[in-house]
């Protein structure tokens, strides 16, 4: 059986898919088995059929694929496999319970394996993450049950208590926790600095961020965005900026005759941005506000002062 935390939707999916083309699909045992609900696993079939794949109900809540058709009829294509192929590498930084997981059910769909096009660059952690940890992080999310958390920072080890635990992120290179705390103030946790779990048996109201978490290009987002930068963009990196949003709501405010842009987006911190302008230089340029330029300046001064 496999264990309820390891999945998700897309997993879920697979599993099913995997299920059905070896015969039928029960809805009360599997639900059982997977520790979802009925009604979970029939939305996980309707959009099964919605992506064409032909099902019939065999019986009262029993389902399996229309006769005839069959997966290994139904070859994957080669973006399917690697699509498979990155969710794959994904899942290894998560933990053995992952791994096994994604390997399980891949298995079942890739045959024979074949050389990988597409590479995903994770960087090599340090911190393990522990499986245990992700397990009750995935179940105090789907339920909405309040955490606390012990965790390891730079400089000490401490509870963090009475959290709303919204999601587990992935930015930079790192697996986070993104919770709320009492007053409303995100937190963020990465996942390999987290000793332990305390889950409470208190629930809380489901808060959507998912919008909050696209728009932000790394981990430094907050409740409000309310400050204004804008950049002057020189015209040997400007195609990357029309191309890919690098800030968070990102707007191309003035293309000029020497093919710069002017730039502007809205950020909580300046933290959110600091990275990506030190990334651009000496190609980007902070118009305002003066605070943002004068740190800026500051930490290049600093920098060149400790040479």
């Amino acid at each position: 059986m496999i264990k309820s935390a390891t999945l998700h939707k897309f997993t879920r999916i697979l599993y099913l898919l995997n299920k059905l083309d070896k015969g039928t699909v029960t809805l009360a045992q599997e639900a059982k088995g997977l520790g979802f609900s009925a009604r979970t696993l029939q939305r996980d079939l309707r959009e099964i059929e919605r992506a064409g794949f032909p099902l019939a109900e065999v019986a009262v809540g029993r389902y399996g694929f229309a006769e005839g058709f069959s997966l290994s009829k139904m070859p994957l294509s080669a973006r399917d496999k690697a699509l498979l192929s990155l969710a794959g590498q994904l899942a290894q930084s998560l933990g053995p319970n992952w791994q096994a997981s994604f390997k399980r059910l891949s298995s079942q769909l890739v045959r024979p394996a074949l050389q990988d096009v597409y590479f995903l660059k994770m960087p090599r952690m340090w911190h393990s993450i522990s499986s245990a940890v992700v397990e009750k992080l995935e179940q105090a999310v789907l339920k909405h049950r309040y955490i606390d958390v012990y965790y390891t920072s730079q400089t000490k080890r401490a509870w963090s208590c009475e959290l709303r635990p919204l999601k587990i992120a992935f930015f930079d290179g790192f697996w986070y926790l993104i919770a709320l705390n009492n007053w409303n103030v995100f937190m963020k946790f990465s996942l390999g600095r987290i000793e332990k779990i305390n889950t409470r048996s208190d629930t809380f109201a489901p808060v959507n961020i998912d919008d909050k978490l696209a728009a932000s290009p790394n981990i430094w987002f907050d409740a409000e965005q309310n400050i204004e930068i804008k950049l002057k963009v020189a015209q040997p990196v400007a195609g990357y900026f029309k191309e890919v949003e690098f800030f968070p709501y990102q707007k191309i405010e003035k293309e000029n005759k020497d093919g710069s842009l002017l730039i502007s987006c809205r950020t909580a911190n300046f933290m959110q941005v600091l990275p990506q302008i030190q990334r651009w230089l000496p190609h980007i340029r902070v118009v305002g506000p003066c605070e943002l330029e004068k740190l800026l300046t500051d930490q290049l001064s600093a920098y060149l002062k400790s040479k």
